[in-house]
């Protein structure tokens, strides 16, 4: 097999000696470099000409990387009166689209990504200067950091409540926080992380929120469609996917829409949605795919090519993924749309309640009591939930303390977050890391948000962007930007400023997006109640391809690492009938298939750093 590299990446570098012996270590292929003033390198790219917009003024630069609304004559505007990287805040709050900015000014620098957490930033001190770059393992690899093991560990845990999924798997690389800027000190040394963005208030009613977001998300999908050419879209016919094809329909792009269908029980059930919506997109070219056509699920795993930065759900997919994104190509496609992130966005949580209980008990009760995720929860439960009063601290540190793993269990309520289980194949080595890790984080670990509801939005949301991330780096491994529109910040935006109880019911499916598309999309659209499950296809695919995925998981450094044994993942996990892997078993799996990818392709050749370094 080949080797994997990473394909679209950028790294970001202050105006130092030292760091143009570490830009001399990336490859010059297909990277395009932008210098400081001084003429050292401040940006190194590698990405298509169309994801970079630089403007100059003086001295100072400014570019933005991705796919924005911003132009070099409103860069340069910007960067013209700018007088300090600080006043780029007013220009991150108003590009639409999904994207990085990136500032020199006066000697500092800044860095940041979106604060959905889609676009993340990572900075590390290589030979001591202060890089940053999209990618962790690109700075990882450069600055030659091991892996965090205990961080490792973690990622085997089904979920990841905040800020577990934040822990820096290799050691020396930081994550930015998604709502903050990296402010790099003109010495090229010092850091300071400072925060640029703060969530809107939930204060507007369906109508006025869903007018922002019918214009949010025009725009999102506007950046991406204004070139023209062929765009595709999937289209499941469901309230994600659907309004993304309408708006992408509106430019001056040629639509190619691909609805897929199965011959399990309701498997053209999207089939038969979408074809309702089409009636309001006459132009769009639709294409029909059988679910039979790309590989199962859990097929082809072990050939996977791709090295994603971090281990996610995005690997289990990657190869219906990767087909989908060939099928594409062979379409002429130049950009493809998706509607993930939409359930992240457009969902809400029972813990939503408990927050809600303090302003309006009596509809709070009503919700909790009538909510699909509580159905089995008595009275009493449902007031001890809303009454709790345990900070999120305390919440974190109840959440691992269970000495007993036996398996995934409770239900999901009132708490900070979802419940955190145990794989039961994880080492007790292992186990005793990780909670040392969370008692240790639970002491000084603020919520993302004032109360439960504002934690768990974002929280939401930025579990989904985890996802959407590394699907936009299988993308950039076929040279197919692979983007999806509602994880943009405006678009995020537009939802958290509507008021809870009116954004989400539990007794209507997405209202609010319903709200933003009526008039738009045929009215007998907009009644589509329900989600297609891919679970009998899941089924059937563990069944087939157990075998090789746990000589895949066997072989990885998971079980040298200690983190996992062996015979228990393969006797925890033998394929049953009818039923679906254990929910612990999708993340041991997706690190794995990350482990190995990691270990099969170099960006940074080690002769050439090590020579470069000598030499400065």
């Amino acid at each position: 097999m080949e080797s994997s590299v990473p394909r679209w990446y950028f790294v970001v570098l202050p105006d130092r000696d030292e760091a143009t012996a570490l830009a001399e270590c990336l490859p010059t292929r297909e990277t395009r470099t932008v210098p400081h003033a001084s003429g050292r390198p401040w940006l190194v790219v590698a990405l298509p000409d169309e994801q970079i917009v630089t403007a100059e003024a003086g001295d100072d630069r400014a570019a933005v990387l991705g796919h924005s609304s911003a132009t070099a004559a409103g860069l340069r505007e910007a960067a013209g009166r700018a007088g300090g990287v600080e006043a780029f805040d007013e220009l991150s709050h108003t590009l639409a689209g999904g994207f990085h900015l990136a500032a020199s000014v006066g000697g500092r620098l800044r860095v940041q990504g979106s604060a959905s957490g889609v676009q993340r930033v990572f900075h590390a001190v290589i030979d001591g200067v202060a890089v940053a770059s999209d990618r962790a393992d690109v700075l990882a690899e450069l600055g030659a950091f091991p892996y965090d093991e205990t961080a490792l560990a973690i990622r085997l845990l089904p979920t990841l409540p905040h800020p577990l999924g934040e822990q820096p798997l290799w050691q020396g690389v930081e994550p930015l926080p998604p709502e903050s800027y990296l402010r790099i000190e003109a010495d090229g040394r010092r850091t300071a992380v400072r925060r640029w963005w703060r969530r809107p208030e939930p204060h507007l009613s369906r109508a006025r929120g869903a007018e922002l977001l019918r214009t949010a998300l025009a725009d999102a999908v506007a950046v991406r469609t204004r070139q023209g050419g062929v765009v595709h879209c999937d289209l499941s016919g469901g309230l994600d996917s659907t309004p993304v094809t309408w708006f992408a329909a509106q430019g001056p792009a040629e639509i190619v829409a691909t609805t897929a269908y199965s011959g399990d029980p309701g498997g053209r059930e999207d089939l038969d949605w979408a074809r309702r919506a089409l009636a309001a997109m006459p132009a769009v070219r639709h294409r029909t795919q059988s679910l039979d056509e790309p590989p199962a699920f859990y097929e082809g795993m072990p050939e996977l090519a791709n090295r994603l930065d971090e281990p996610t759900h995005t690997y289990l997919v990657a190869p219906r993924i990767n087909a989908n994104i060939q099928d594409a190509l062979r379409h002429s496609a130049r950009m493809y749309l998706n509607g993930l992130g939409g359930d992240h966005l457009q969902s809400g949580l029972p813990n939503w309640e408990h927050t809600l209980f303090r302003r309006r008990p009596l509809l709070a009760w009503h919700r909790a009591r009538t909510h699909p995720m509580l159905s089995r929860t008595s009275p009493a439960a449902t007031v001890r939930g809303l009454l709790d009063r345990r900070g999120y601290g305390e919440w974190l540190r109840t959440a691992a303390a269970p000495a007993h793993r036996d398996g995934p269990g409770g239900v999901t309520g009132f708490g900070w977050d979802l419940p955190l289980t145990w794989p039961l194949w994880m080492t007790p080595d292992a186990v005793r890391a990780v909670r040392r890790r969370i008692d240790a984080l639970a002491a000084g670990t603020e919520p993302l948000g004032p109360d439960r509801a504002g934690h768990a939005e974002l929280a939401l949301v930025r579990d989904g962007a985890r996802v959407v991330r590394g699907t936009g780096q299988l993308g950039a491994d076929a040279e197919l930007p692979f983007q999806a529109p509602l994880l943009d910040d405006r678009v995020l935006e537009a939802c958290l400023a509507v008021r809870r109880e009116e954004r989400v019911t539990p007794l209507e499916f997405k209202p609010l997006m319903k709200e933003a598309m009526r008039g738009l999309l045929p009215e007998e659209h907009l009644a589509r109640t329900t989600k297609t499950g891919g679970d009998p296809q899941a089924v059937r695919g563990f069944a087939a391809h157990h075998t090789e995925i746990f000589d895949l998981c066997t072989a990885s450094p998971l079980a040298e690492l200690g983190i996992v044994d062996d015979d228990a993942l393969r006797r925890h996990n033998r394929p049953q009938p009818g039923r679906m892997p254990d929910g612990a078993f999708r993340p041991t799996v997706n690190c794995a298939v990350f482990l190995r990818a990691q270990a099969r392709g170099r960006l940074v050749a080690p002769a050439r750093a090590a020579a470069a370094r000598s030499d400065a």
